[in-house]
């Protein structure tokens, strides 16, 4: 017999449709989520508006880029730590242009 992760059996669509008002209510009350299949195979799940917001919410800030939390104590005045990023930078285009082209994966995009 098929499980889902959540160790039971999904519900038949069949079932879900006709359950489908009682479901609803259960999830939104912060009911556990309810699994939904055909052929004892879980194809969906329902699960209340306050539980999907938190699952896509980190997705969301995942998408617009890195985001870090913390405290960050620079032991250089922000223009020396600006100089420095930049010396590196040209440092490893340096390092690049070094390299055969062949051995390179990617060539350099200019």
């Amino acid at each position: 017999m098929y499980q889902t992760q959540m160790g039971r059996r999904p519900l038949p669509v069949s079932e879900a449709r006709r359950r489908l008002s009682a479901l609803v209510e259960r999830v939104a009350r912060g009911g556990s989520p309810v699994p939904i299949g055909r052929y004892g195979r879980e194809r969906a799940v329902l699960i209340g508006a306050e539980e999907y917001a938190r699952l896509t919410v980190p997705r969301r800030r995942a998408k617009s880029g890195m985001s870090l939390e913390g405290t960050l104590t620079l032991t250089c005045s922000p223009t020396e730590l600006i100089a420095e990023s930049r010396r590196l930078g040209e440092l490893w285009l340096t390092a690049l242009d070094a390299t055969p082209a062949r051995s390179r994966r990617h060539p350099r995009r200019r």
